[in-house]
């Protein structure tokens, strides 16, 4: 894989605009990157490439913000997640991509919407109910990649505080992304080139932390909760006009 001087300077602008999102709100790495990046590189290579840049973002912000954690609360998020990814496999094989795609969105839309009207859900069994959106979170990694909504849109109902959403927020995904990226790996999808491809991203990801970092303190937790409910709407639409287009 011999990628052009053009498209490894939109890779490394791309990477670091996906970087600051994902440090300042704790998701978003993959769906603001993707959509960038299909017009010119197939899925096949952008995924291998951009997965191994997501898990070192998770493992920064999870490692330098450790005191936000709780795990108590995220594993077993994490857990029904990586138990989800096979059904995800099964209904990938077996039920209609396009049709499958659309659905998803619409939900997602719909749910987003809710929420950014300001409605929250009483949830009164909630650790149940982190399980099955990490289940559901699970499931939709291994069909449209769209993981994170299912856990953003949990736990900004549950009103999360910025700091604990975006960390623990980053636990989770260094989890799920970790067995990504290890079943990229075993499946040969990561490759030396791709790697090779990554030494030159990974600036990319550091200043784009470094960004981020110094931009969360500046969003006021109303304003953090609106860009994350745009973040998610906008993933969805892209994902919605994309299908409808192919």
């Amino acid at each position: 894989m011999l990628l052009e001087t053009n498209v490894i300077i939109i890779l490394i602008l791309v990477i670091l605009f996906a970087s600051t999102v994902k440090t300042t709100v704790g998701f978003g790495f993959a769906l603001v990157s993707t959509p960038l990046l299909l017009p010119i590189l197939d899925l096949t290579i952008i995924v291998p490439i951009i997965m191994p840049l997501v898990l070192i973002n998770d493992y920064i912000i999870a490692i330098e913000n450790k005191q936000y954690l709780k795990p108590d609360k995220i594993l077993p998020i994490a857990g029904s997640a990586i138990l989800g990814i096979p059904l995800g496999i099964i209904i990938l094989s077996n039920l209609d991509m396009y049709v499958l795609k659309i659905i998803i969105s619409i939900i997602i839309l719909i749910a987003a919407l809710f929420l950014f009207t300001g409605k929250t859900i009483t949830i009164k069994r909630e650790r149940l109910t982190s399980m099955f959106a990490g289940f559901f979170s699970g499931i939709l990694v291994s069909t449209s990649g769209l993981s994170g909504p299912p856990i953003t849109i949990f736990l900004i109902n549950q009103k999360w505080g910025k700091l604990d959403f975006r960390n623990n927020l980053a636990l989770y995904f260094s989890i799920i992304d970790t067995v990504t990226v290890i079943s990229l790996f075993i499946s040969g999808f990561i490759t030396r080139d791709t790697l090779f491809a990554n030494l030159f991203l990974i600036p990319s990801v550091l200043i784009g932390y470094f960004i981020g970092k110094n931009i969360l303190p500046i969003i006021n937790q109303q304003l953090f909760r609106q860009i994350i409910i745009v973040i998610i709407m906008t993933g969805a639409s892209l994902t919605l006009l994309t299908t409808l287009r192919g």
